[in-house]
């Protein structure tokens, strides 16, 4: 089979852009893959892949990147094309009327009333049962986002690692029990409301992530006297090595489309608070999910997931079964054959 997966995204990288790595990666192990993306992601994907850069930070309206986008694809004569998030979908659906014979795939990454562009996919992917409103049914398909399993730390190296974060941060209490939080410091993830659920629980709070809202996020840690119990941990590349520290992982997000962090935390069995977000409400049990923006409610569930086990465990197992990078290869490659065969 051969396949054309379209990002348009033209710079971080986020759940979207991980989903797509993980998948192109994984699907080339048996199938032609060809990843049309911007030139800053080519690094990430196999050898295999055959990688086509393109420069995406121009507007979807723009008739050169729209003629680039219908030139390569006719060249490269796919069986399936497949558009992630909305700017690639709708890229793609402007141009199918003068592309050679292709099924058409999009996958909803993201919260977004306007779906139109998704609706003229032949098959359309949701991240989480959420996000298939308004699509079609007999075109909506959902498949959980996977990861490839971390290797665990052995005992040395986790003390090595904390010993190495306690030593920047020295303020805090190194006994305490560490609550996590891993994402961009920006408004759509809300870590001022994590802040504000962390007054009276006695745990440190780490935050692992950098953005435009840092330095007002630590104003306010200073302001809320958390300083000797909250530490702002910068970008590290090493995140999902840090998840295996923590006590609980906590995610204050006002949308998600389905959250990476929370499949990472699963998977390192770490129980979980967060707020009601998508994805999240279809795998949490209730007693750790909190309404968005409440923060009296992010605090008792932050205090259940410190003391939860027992009930996360088949969470856990269902999480290794489910939210793997070969479970959700497996499944789209499912949904391209069953076009093919129309």
């Amino acid at each position: 089979m051969k396949i054309v997966q379209v990002l348009a995204t033209s710079g971080g990288i986020g759940g979207l852009e991980q989903h797509t790595f993980n998948l192109a990666n994984e699907l080339s192990q048996q199938h032609e893959v060809h990843m049309i993306a911007h030139p800053c992601y080519a690094e990430k994907f196999n050898p295999q892949v055959h990688f086509h850069a393109v420069d995406f930070a121009r507007s979807r309206w723009n008739i050169l990147l729209l003629w680039q986008l219908k030139s390569l694809i006719n060249q490269i004569q796919p069986d399936i094309v497949h558009a992630q998030a909305g700017k690639a979908a709708e890229l793609i659906a402007k141009i199918r009327a003068w592309l050679q014979p292709v099924k058409f795939v999009s996958t909803v990454h993201g919260t977004k009333k306007n779906k139109s562009a998704y609706a003229a996919a032949d098959a359309v992917i949701a991240v989480s049962q959420a996000l298939t409103q308004s699509i079609p049914p007999a075109k909506a398909h959902v498949i959980y986002n996977g990861v490839h399993a971390q290797p665990r730390l052995s005992d040395q190296q986790k003390q090595r690692l904390k010993a190495e974060i306690y030593a920047q941060h020295p303020a805090l209490d190194a006994s305490r029990k560490i609550v996590m939080c891993i994402g961009r410091l920006e408004p759509v993830k809300n870590i001022s409301l994590l802040l504000q659920a962390m007054q009276g629980i006695d745990a440190n709070l780490w935050i692992v992530g950098d953005g435009s809202l840092r330095q007002r996020l630590e104003s306010q840690m200073q302001q809320q006297n958390l300083q000797h119990q909250a530490a702002f941990l910068g970008f590290r590349s090493d995140a999902r090595d840090l998840i295996q520290l923590a006590d609980a992982v906590v995610l204050s997000s006002d949308r998600e489309g389905f959250p990476l962090v929370m499949v990472e935390a699963l998977q390192a069995d770490k129980a979980m608070a967060s707020t009601k977000v998508n994805g999240v409400v279809e795998w949490l049990p209730e007693p750790y999910l909190a309404g968005t923006g409440k923060a009296d409610e992010l605090h008792a569930a932050i205090i259940n997931a410190l003391s939860a086990q027992a009930e996360f465990q088949p969470l856990f197992a269902r999480a290794k079964a489910e939210l793997t990078v070969q479970a959700m290869a497996g499944q789209t490659l499912n949904i391209y054959e069953q076009l093919l065969q129309k």
